[in-house]
């Protein structure tokens, strides 16, 4: 079975690496009330954090469309649910964090006119060794998919 422990691992700690550059402040992963639930009880744990609590952000690595070329559905039901998340959430600005160009480019056509105000799509090139580690990481899931579907 596919390791995916790499993008808790690698990917998130870059990303939030890319963040702290970008924004000039820190970024630690961190559980938050959301303010914006139904009796304000509800936590979510968001990927990334700054120190001072004005910018909160979810990751997402998911890959643009299917082995078969088909639209990811499950890829963009997840980044919609983080979204969800996100617009309930106080802080100055939120973002949802797509490391994938084609993915980026395609949910960013999807959820155009859909998302809560105040929250924003950013994209994050990975370095060239972590891209590579990924694509091998979904290719491999991929591989034990195809191998499960009927007739193979």
């Amino acid at each position: 079975m596919a390791d995916t422990r790499l993008l808790k691992s690698r990917v998130e700690p870059f990303v939030r690496g890319w963040l702290a550059d970008r924004f000039g402040v820190a970024f630690e992963k961190k559980t938050l009330p959301l303010k914006g639930a139904q009796g304000g009880l509800g936590r979510h744990e968001f990927d990334g954090v700054s120190e001072d609590s004005k910018i909160v952000v979810g990751i997402k690595s998911s890959s643009g469309k299917t082995t078969g070329g088909r639209v990811p559905s499950g890829k963009k039901a997840s980044a919609y649910a983080e979204l969800y998340f996100l617009s309930l959430v106080e802080a100055e600005r939120k973002y949802l964090v797509l490391t994938d160009r084609e993915f980026f480019e395609l949910f960013s056509k999807d959820c155009e006119g859909k998302m809560a105000a105040g929250t924003a799509l950013l994209y994050c090139p990975l370095s060239d060794e972590l891209q590579a580690r990924v694509w091998e990481l979904r290719n491999k899931a991929s591989s034990e998919i195809d191998k499960g579907k009927p007739g193979n």
